[in-house]
Parts: C-alpha cells; sequence; structure tokens
C-alpha cells in the first residue's frame, strides 16, 4: 500500500511540476510577444502555432516510445534541458524573430515534456485513480499560476524573476523523477480478446471524437489577446478551469461511463459561449464558462487515450489524446480567428460539428461500454484483470474472491487459515487500493467496474 500512495504522489507531483513550468513559459512567451508585435499576430503565433508545435512534441515523443531505443526518462530530462536554454531568448529577447523561435522550440518541447508525464500517468499512477491524479496535478498548478498572477498585477511574467522560477522548476522536476518510489517492475503485456481491426476502428473513432470536441470547445470559446490587452485577466479565469478538472477527475474514477456522458454534456457550454457573445456581460463571464467545459474535456481526452493505451499495453498512446486535442485547439482557434465577426458561420460550423461528435461519442460508448458488456468475458477474466488494475497480491485476491461471496471475516479467516485481524487487514488494504470505504462500496464497485 505504500508503494502504491508513493507512486500516486509522484505521478501528481510531476504533473504538477511540469504543467505549473509549461504554463509559465507559455504565458511570459505571450506577453512578451504582445510587446513586440500587433495582437491578432501575436495571437497566431502563441495560440495557433503554439498548439500546434505542442502537437507535434508529443507525437515526437510517442514515436520514440514505441520505437523503444531510447530510455523514456532520458528523453524526459534532455527536453527540460533544451527547454530551460529556450527561455531566456524566448523570453526577454528584443528580436522579434528570435522571439518567435526560441518561443516556438518552447512549444515544441512543451509537448514533448507533456508527452512524458502522461506516459508515466498511464504507467505508474493506480487505474482508480488515475483522472483524480490528472485532474488534482492540473489544477493545482492552475492555481499556483494565478497566484503568481496576482503578485504586483502579474510582474513576474514581465521580469528576469520568471526565469529563475522556471530553472528551479526545472531542477525541482529533476530530482523528482529520481527519487525512487518503488522497485515495481513494468507490467507485463495484457492480452485482449478484441481483434486488431476492431482496435484500429476505436483508435480512429477516438482520434475523430477528441478531434471534433476540440474544435467545437475552440470555435465555441476562444480569446485573443487584444481582450487580455483590454483587462482580461486569463491566470485568473483559469482558476475555474481547476473547478471543472476536479470535478471531472472524482466523476471520472468513480465511473468511466459517468465522466464521458459529462464531457460531451459540458460541449454544450460553447453554444451558449457563442449565443451570448456580444450581449451586456462580461468577458470574464465567457472565459469562466469556456475554461468550466474545458475541464471536462481535458480529463476526458487524456482517460481515453490512457486507458486504452493501459489495456491494450501499447503505453506510447498514453499522449495521443492531448495531442489529437492540439491540432483540434489550433484548428479551432484559427477558424474562430478568422471568423470572428460573424457569428452565424462559427454557430453553424460549432452545430454541424457538434452533430458530428455526437455521433461519434455514441458509437465509441457502444464500443468501449455497451458491446463489452453484451459480450462478457469469462468470471475468471474479468476478475483476473479486476485484480491486477488494483494491483492486488495474491492473498489479497484470496479475501477479495471471499468477500464477493458474502463471507464473514471469521468465515474468511478459517477458510484461508488465517487470523481475524490478518483478514481485517487485507479487506483495510482492498479499500484502499479500490479507494471504496465500505465492504458494500468494494462490491459494488468491482460489479460497476468488472468489464
Amino acid at each position: 500500500m505504500k508503494k502504491l500512495s508513493t507512486s500516486l504522489i509522484k505521478s501528481v507531483l510531476i504533473i504538477f511540476l511540469c504543467f505549473l513550468l509549461t504554463s509559465t513559459g507559455h504565458l511570459s512567451w505571450m506577453y512578451h510577444l504582445m510587446e513586440q508585435t500587433t495582437a491578432e499576430l501575436s495571437y497566431f503565433i502563441s495560440t495557433v502555432l503554439g498548439y500546434a508545435l505542442q502537437a507535434v512534441g508529443i507525437g515526437v515523443f510517442m514515436v520514440l516510445l514505441r520505437q523503444k531505443r531510447v530510455s523514456p526518462r532520458a528523453v524526459f530530462v534532455v527536453s527540460l534541458v533544451v527547454y530551460a536554454a529556450c527561455f531566456v531568448p524566448a523570453v526577454i529577447g528584443t528580436d522579434l524573430i528570435k522571439t518567435i523561435i526560441f518561443g516556438s522550440l518552447l512549444s515544441m518541447f512543451c509537448g514533448v515534456i507533456a508527452g512524458y508525464y502522461l506516459y508515466y500517468l498511464t504507467r505508474y499512477a493506480p487505474d482508480n485513480h488515475r483522472a483524480v491524479s490528472f485532474s488534482v496535478g492540473y489544477s493545482a498548478a492552475t492555481v499556483v499560476s494565478w497566484m503568481i498572477s496576482i503578485i504586483g498585477d502579474g510582474a513576474i511574467y514581465y521580469s528576469g524573476g520568471v526565469i529563475a522560477a522556471c530553472l528551479a522548476l526545472t531542477v525541482m522536476i529533476i530530482v523528482t523523477v529520481f527519487v525512487k518510489t518503488s522497485n515495481k517492475k513494468e507490467e507485463p503485456e495484457q492480452k485482449t480478446t478484441q481483434p486488431q481491426i476492431k482496435l484500429k476502428t476505436l483508435l480512429l473513432m477516438a482520434c475523430g471524437l477528441v478531434l471534433l470536441f476540440s474544435l467545437v470547445n475552440n470555435i465555441g470559446f476562444s480569446f485573443s489577446e487584444s481582450e487580455i490587452q483590454s483587462g482580461l485577466h486569463p491566470e485568473f479565469s483559469r482558476v475555474f478551469y481547476s473547478v471543472g478538472l476536479l470535478t471531472a477527475g472524482f466523476v471520472t474514477d468513480k465511473n468511466r461511463k459517468y465522466g464521458a456522458v459529462c464531457a460531451l454534456a459540458a460541449l454544450a457550454i460553447p453554444f451558449i459561449v457563442l449565443a451570448l457573445n456580444g450581449e451586456r456581460i462580461s468577458t470574464t463571464v465567457f472565459w469562466t464558462l469556456g475554461y468550466l467545459a474545458f475541464g471536462f474535456y481535458s480529463v476526458y481526452r487524456v482517460m481515453l487515450f490512457s486507458d486504452i493505451a493501459k489495456e491494450h499495453d501499447m503505453l506510447w498512446l498514453s499522449g495521443a489524446g492531448l495531442m489529437i486535442g492540439r491540432v483540434g485547439d489550433a484548428l479551432g482557434s484559427e477558424i474562430y480567428a478568422v471568423f470572428s465577426n460573424n457569428k452565424t458561420i462559427l454557430v453553424v460550423a460549432a452545430g454541424v460539428l457538434f452533430v458530428g461528435a455526437v455521433f461519434l461519442f455514441i458509437k465509441l460508448f457502444q464500443s468501449l461500454y455497451i458491446t463489452a458488456s453484451d459480450n462478457p468475458k469469462s468470471e475468471q477474466e474479468i476478475f483476473a484483470r479486476f485484480a491486477a488494475r488494483h494491483d492486488l497480491s495474491g492473498r489479497e485476491r484470496e479475501v477479495l474472491r471471499l468477500l464477493l461471496e458474502e463471507k464473514t471475516n471469521k468465515e474468511i479467516s478459517d477458510l484461508i487459515s488465517v487470523s481475524e485481524s490478518t483478514v481485517k487487514f487485507h479487506v483495510h488494504n482492498l479499500l484502499s487500493k479500490t479507494g471504496c470505504k465500505t465492504r458494500n462500496d468494494l462490491k459494488n464497485y468491482y460489479y460497476i467496474n468488472r468489464i
């Protein structure tokens, strides 16, 4: 249990430090661009181009991870060093061309860094706490970013202090990565009964759905640097992003089906934003609504591919959800920028894409949850997969099997020839590893998540 808890904490800490580093770097670069060029050009470079380059970086990491020729941790550490080296000329240089070049490299290596922490999350975080690990790390970084921004009205982003802060974060990340948490070896390949053609179809549907979700979200909700210059503070508004993240994380870990449905429902918020745009309502309200919805979508796109990657022993796919999402973020932001003066076009485009998203969502939902229910695996395989997902020991598996048969602690102790206190110890570990509070909660959790 101690090893499991340490692994969970380390996953959260890595995500928190990495996202704080990359988001701070992106904001500093964006503000520096705004000082050197027009709002329209800085928006295109930092947002549209920046998102696209992040997708490239994640893709590079995925390719390296799939080839298995280099250590993922080595790639990560090198990326952190290069990121730190590019940071200085990207945020304090006076030459616009150099600011663009080094800032672009910053975005690309930001993608590589994201690829690593999503891989680490998928491989080491417990399945039933993976969404919460991601959402807690992201939301904590968002809140800290806001707290930094209120010091001197965001003056740190315009000073040399941000360089010292990012260098300190880089060192902290490297130290954290090399801290040993357990002797846990890489998990053996988990065989799947699904044919390869179905897996390919599943991946295509997942990619299409994440892309459509991202397009709808960004077409319905996007703000340019000109609005930021007029008084909007994205760091403060993104605090509401943390609320959406945390809510989505807990809901998704409780039940993946609920998390998926909530992500689809949250996609209606961009339509509200489009409908209200131009009304006598604060821009901050739009920003807040958008980030609340984006929290659900952010968790869903990461967990969708993280689950597929873990299920099929294809860990190199862990970052695919964020990669495809970044492509959609870039395209959606550009579409919004081009047609920002024509709300009708934006509403129609978002509506068509939303219909496509709903269609793909239903197909994917059926494939992931309903089809599997109609063709259940053997009870033995279901039990074995559940036990493997939660890292249960041999004795814990025995206790769980008897607990599911409604045996009391006394009956279990007699059947497996151990003391009743030992049975209580194993039951306590079972509850901790599955995140349940009572024996009834554990039984319900098993039968809900047994597919």
